[in-house]
């Protein structure tokens, strides 16, 4: 019985936290318009572009089998290297960068048929033909298992010397010698559909991550990979007209006697070609279009983030674009190690490559290396972990020795000169990983400035229902003469009193007992110590926000709802009072401490006609700076700051020092909640306090403006 309970929760936890998830994926696609089109773009473009590489994928197969099939039944061994140099075919006995590969000219463009190769046989009695007897034979390709009935021709040694076709056509050596590199050029394209299929799915991907984490590593990796594919797109429907001018003029016109084995069949690799390049350039300008609009939306929540400076901003954008350089080559240093592996492991490169032990050894290390490479390289930076860049550090210098060292293998040159997608992938694979380690080192240097505390507030706590905090950068640009000049052009003895504060604080009030009342005064002519400098002085408290504890909950949400309405509150002056102000000991009629230590909110009196009297709709009143001086800010900094902060039903309690933000350190005490805390798991509160922590600390450093936001209000301020 206690199993079976045990199971069924287990079971109905796992459906919570998949529902939990599912919805979370749900809210983040159709979070906007442009995030739920960004994510169906990717999705339907990723769907079209597979089956239409699947289809060219299947096109190559075809041609594959049939040239094959020649070759085998002709016992051509592939054991010669033929290649394309300019307008003439080579056939050779081993890598032409070696030396000593005897080489020569298997068929060239401006040699007569009688001329056609060195190595042509004489000795061959394969059937002559007139030239009317020469008929064109189509192959249909797009049938996979379509045969083509030959029969072998032998010479006097018993050796095969050719094939003789139904129609009485004869295929020789040389022609058949030519027909190694149409197959290995088919094969080369037949790794292209895959290597090209594999990364559609890899943008398809990086797509959803990007709309899963908000992260703009990811959309800019994303629009990269999709420049990066439509123009190879464009160049392989070039090179696939190059191929077809090289195989008629050498192969079907000059080495095989106007034989043409593949048909129409280039035509249809067109056809199937051009859509793919139309669909890649119409996603590559939709996707540009939709992740404009996402940078947007994304870029304001990273770089708008309360606490951040200016500085730790710049070492933020470096690190996204080692984060970009690090997917990119990641993906591109993978897919051009199995290109590699592939290719000298079939074929003529298998038959002639030297050390294949050794560089498949090597590629394959690499090859294993290169994952753990890239997912070190995002996570080191952002956690500003020492070890983890060691050993990214350690595998970046092992990636660029062999991929350096490699260059020198005649080997690895034949193949690069070749074969143009293997030498595409290969340079960008090589440049990302040069400009990858550069970019680590340059991060290293930038570690403990404050990235890692940045990025750990930037995070949204997994399950919390709590909007993000964000400011406008242009409020905390402090112009001190603009400020002066506003300053003095007011009356000498214009006071703000803090009852001027909006009347709807004034709701649910608790019977407290009341100091004097406190004045404050926008006097800008006496330069004398301040209120938050003079320690003397009682404690200063803003409020927002209706107090943490009430009777009932409805009451809370009553308030909550009412204090919406106000955006913004008026600023408190530093500067001194004049000499009327009243003396310390009649201060704050609004607050009062108790024994411990913590604030407890009294009858606020509010008089919003002299407050809009007093300031109007002054800009300098509403969010403008609080101007200090050097000694006061220095006085001031030396001050803990408690702020109790409230996110609709859960509260906390934070406590720390007002220190520069690369400096800056937090406690966090255990969470403090309503009746409906509930709702909220303890942990989820701590970690919305943890991220909203830097509100209270830039509002203290930047001249106290309230920002506000629906779920996120400082309640309390104290800067003793």
């Amino acid at each position: 019985m206690l199993n079976l309970t045990s199971q069924s929760l287990r079971n109905f936890a796992k459906q919570a936290l998949q529902r939990s998830r599912v919805k979370l994926v749900y809210q983040r696609v159709t979070l906007t318009r442009f995030t739920t089109l960004f994510f169906f773009l990717a999705l339907i473009n990723c769907i079209i572009l597979i089956i239409l590489q699947s289809i060219a994928f299947t096109d190559n197969e075809a041609a594959s089998e049939i040239i094959s099939g020649f070759l085998t039944q002709a016992n051509i061994t592939q054991t010669r290297v033929v290649f394309i140099s300019g307008d003439e075919l080579y056939e050779c006995s081993d890598i032409p960068q070696r030396g000593n590969s005897g080489c020569a000219v298997l068929v060239s463009a401006d040699a007569d048929n009688a001329n056609v190769s060195s190595t042509k046989p004489h000795n061959s009695r394969r059937q002559a033909l007139d030239e009317s007897e020469v008929s064109f034979l189509s192959v249909n390709l797009t049938k996979r298992h379509h045969k083509v009935h030959a029969k072998t021709e032998v010479d006097m040694n018993g050796q095969i010397d050719g094939l003789q076709l139904d129609n009485g056509q004869s295929l020789d050596q040389t022609c058949l010698q030519s027909l190694i590199w149409l197959n290995d050029v088919i094969h080369d394209s037949m790794a292209e559909d895959i290597v090209t299929l594999t990364f559609q799915v890899w943008l398809l991907l990086l797509s959803f991550v990007t709309i899963l984490n908000e992260s703009l590593p990811h959309l800019g990796a994303a629009i990269a990979g999709h420049v990066l594919v439509t123009a190879w797109a464009g160049y392989r429907l070039n090179n696939t007209y190059k191929l077809q001018a090289h195989y008629e003029t050498l192969i079907v016109q000059q080495a095989c006697n106007d034989v043409d084995f593949l048909g129409s069949w280039w035509n249809v690799r067109a056809d199937h070609t051009i859509p793919i390049l139309v669909f890649n350039a119409v996603a590559l300008v939709l996707a540009t279009y939709l992740a404009s609009r996402l940078y947007k939306v994304y870029a304001q929540q990273s770089f708008n983030r309360v606490g951040a400076s200016s500085r730790i901003h710049n070492i933020y954008r470096l690190a996204l674009v080692l984060s970009v350089c690090v997917q990119l080559g990641g993906f591109f240093a993978i897919a051009s190690t199995a290109m590699w592996l592939d290719k000298a492991s079939s074929g003529t490169i298998k038959s002639v490559a030297q050390h294949l032990s050794l560089y498949r050894a090597v590629f394959s290390t690499m090859g294993v290396l290169e994952l753990p490479w890239a997912i070190l390289g995002w996570t080191y930076v952002r956690r500003e972990d020492r070890r983890q860049f060691i050993v990214f550090a350690g595998i970046s210098l092992l990636l660029l020795a062999s991929s350096s060292g490699i260059f020198a293998s005649p080997l690895y040159q034949f193949i690069f000169q070749t074969w143009p997608f293997f030498a595409t992938m290969t340079i960008t694979s090589y440049l990302l990983i040069v400009l990858t380690s550069i970019l680590g080192v340059w991060c290293r240097t930038q570690f403990g400035k404050g990235l890692s505390e940045f990025l750990k507030e930037e995070e949204t706590p997994e399950g919390a229902d709590f909007a993000p905090v964000y400011y406008a950068p242009e409020k905390f640009k402090l112009d001190l003469n603009r400020a002066q000049s506003s300053f003095d052009s007011e009356e000498k003895d214009r006071e703000l009193p803090v009852d001027s504060l909006p009347f709807a604080l004034a709701a649910h009030r608790q019977p407290v007992q009341k100091p004097p009342r406190a004045r404050f005064s926008f006097h800008s002519r006496f330069k004398t110590s301040s209120v938050y400098s003079d320690m003397n002085r009682g404690t200063v408290k803003l409020s927002s926000t209706p107090p943490l504890f009430r009777d009932t909950l409805s009451s809370v949400r009553d308030t909550l709802s009412t204090l919406s309405s106000f955006s913004s509150l008026s600023p408190i002056s530093e500067r001194s009072p004049p000499p009327s102000l009243p003396s310390a000991s009649q201060k704050s009629d609004k607050f009062v401490r108790d024994s411990r230590g913590s604030a407890s909110h009294s009858n606020i009196v509010a008089d919003q006609n002299e407050h809009t009297e007093r300031t109007g709709d002054h800009p300098e009143y509403h969010g403008s700076p609080i101007s200090r001086s050097p000694s006061d800010r220095a006085r001031v900094r030396k001050a803990p700051v408690q702020c109790v902060m409230s996110f609709g039903a859960c509260s906390c309690l934070f406590l720390g020092i007002g220190l520069p933000n690369s400096e800056y350190k937090a406690r966090l005490f255990p969470s403090i909640g309503h009746s409906t805390l509930s709702q909220y798991s303890r942990n989820a509160c701590r970690e919305s306090c943890k991220k909203n922590a830097l509100l209270a600390h830039n509002a203290y450093n930047h001249s106290l403006y309230d920002l506000s936001c629906p779920n996120h209000r400082i309640i309390e301020f104290n800067p003793y």
